[in-house]
């Protein structure tokens, strides 16, 4: 449900890849295809930056924003944490994927799950040696979002139950989000997660209602498009209900990031750019409403894309702009 191979841009395989290719040839294809390295090396940076510096605004300690070795550490935390959390959804999605995307490269085999199962235990233990090295604080977050992400794998021991429950299935798995802001909040201050001030718990959820904003409209079909078997905010909502939906959940985040961003005194800026911002959600939800088609769907979730990494650039550069700032 976490699933952020798309976020910016198409997928990609290379030119005349096929089972026999070297395995980096193919695993480098499988990154492409989904896990973008560009996309979410651009993710990390604008959202850790944005939970980082309202981290340290909020704990009032005199210093300048700023960067630090920590950063460089938690980022790459960060990193592996999404990386796994990725490696977990191809396990748990693997025979619907293979019966619905055939054509994808885990589905044809030239990656196995064995294979993901080497990276995404490498990516764990990367996590955990880096959040010991900072201390007591930053490993309780991390294996507390590790802990969560391993009952997402399971599907909280409710894996039918939730299947028949699309929507709670969607909202439980997006709870991943606070976890990986509350993983920031400790590199950051060396603190333990429970000791974030309430506003930091705030911006927690907004990555939360940012991210469901992004699934809801990364699951819009024109009716023509809809798959037998698989499931879809559309089929549930129908096209339009579903887009308007998209709207009500941007209402929400927006509404939680202005009232953020008036607590700790940004500027007017601050403010048009989150307008703009929604209104490109409003343009979206406008095309596909007036020329429902696949293009156009797919528009939505370019949109709510961008929004993500957007709004947390706007956060981060904002705060630098208003806060005595120094690189490190």
């Amino acid at each position: 449900m976490t699933d952020t191979s798309n976020l910016t841009g198409p997928r990609l395989t290379g030119p005349k890849l096929s089972g026999h290719s070297p395995f980096p040839r193919r695993f480098y294809a499988y990154l492409k295809e989904r896990f973008p390295l560009l996309n979410h090396g651009i993710l990390i940076i604008s959202y850790y930056s944005s939970n980082q510096f309202l981290a340290q605004v909020l704990e009032e300690t005199g210093d300048a924003i700023h960067y630090s070795p920590y950063s460089i550490m938690g980022g790459i935390t960060l990193f592996c944490m999404f990386f796994h959390l990725r490696i977990f959804d191809e396990h748990k999605d693997y025979e619907d994927d293979c019966q619905y995307y055939p054509d994808r490269l885990l589905s044809k085999g030239w990656i196995t799950l064995t294979h993901l199962k080497y990276f995404g235990a490498a990516a764990i233990l990367i996590e955990l040696i880096l959040s010991f090295i900072r201390g007591t604080p930053a490993l309780i977050a991390g294996l507390l979002a590790i802990g969560f992400s391993i009952l997402m794998l399971k599907e909280f021991f409710i894996s039918k139950w939730l299947k028949e429950h699309f929507l709670i299935y969607a909202l439980s798995h997006m709870l991943i989000m606070p976890f990986f802001a509350l993983v920031v909040y400790s590199f950051t201050t060396n603190k333990y997660p429970w000791e974030a001030p309430g506003w930091f718990w705030v911006y927690a959820f907004v990555g939360f209602f940012v991210t469901m904003n992004w699934e809801i409209s990364r699951k819009i079909r024109a009716p023509e498009d809809e798959i037998d078997g698989v499931e879809t905010y559309s089929k549930i909502f129908g096209s339009y209900g579903a887009a308007y939906l998209v709207v009500l959940v941007r209402i929400i985040d927006t509404g939680m990031v202005f009232f953020v961003g008036h607590h700790i005194g940004l500027s007017v800026w601050f403010y048009i750019v989150l307008i703009l911002l929604f209104l490109m959600t409003l343009v979206g939800l406008l095309q596909f409403r007036f020329n429902t088609s696949a293009k156009t769907a797919k528009r939505m979730e370019t949109y709510a894309g961008l929004y993500i990494i957007a709004f947390d650039l706007t956060l981060a550069i904002e705060i630098i702009r208003e806060y005595p700032f120094s690189l490190f």
